[in-house]
């Protein structure tokens, strides 16, 4: 499973769209085709569903680094996430959200790599170090 990496603050949150991920926005934003009208608001509404839909991404790339033998980090819930970022940083979270959804469906991105990681391929690697 691939995750686009996204750093806030101090913490560093595995953006992880998979079969979860899909059914849960789903249930709270009627899927992904609302999802750009609902996060490119520039109002209050459209702030909070980022920071849900950013939180619910970064659980779902948590809970995949734990299943493949990662040390557990802390979740983080919407709320943190409201209150720690920027508003400078919110277009940029937005666009980790798509690029995650992206990254999901297997279409590829020519933004560069550097923010991927495929979470299987570290964990095979980390096995193959120890």
């Amino acid at each position: 499973m691939k995750a686009i990496i996204y750093k806030i603050g101090n913490k560093t949150l595995y953006l992880a769209y998979n079969g979860e991920a899909m059914f849960a926005i789903e249930e709270l934003h009627g899927g992904i085709k609302e999802l750009p009208e609902k996060l490119n608001n520039k109002d209050r509404e459209s702030f909070k569903s980022t920071c849900e839909v950013a939180a619910l991404l970064a659980e779902q790339g948590e809970l995949v680094r734990r299943y493949y033998g990662h040390e557990p980090q802390d979740i983080i819930a919407a709320d943190d996430l409201r209150s720690i970022i920027q508003p400078s940083q919110i277009a940029e979270m937005t666009d980790a959200i798509f690029r995650s959804i992206a990254l999901g469906y297997g279409s590829e991105i020519d933004r560069g790599k550097d923010d991927e990681i495929d979470l299987v391929l570290m964990e095979l690697n980390q096995k193959k170090t120890n």
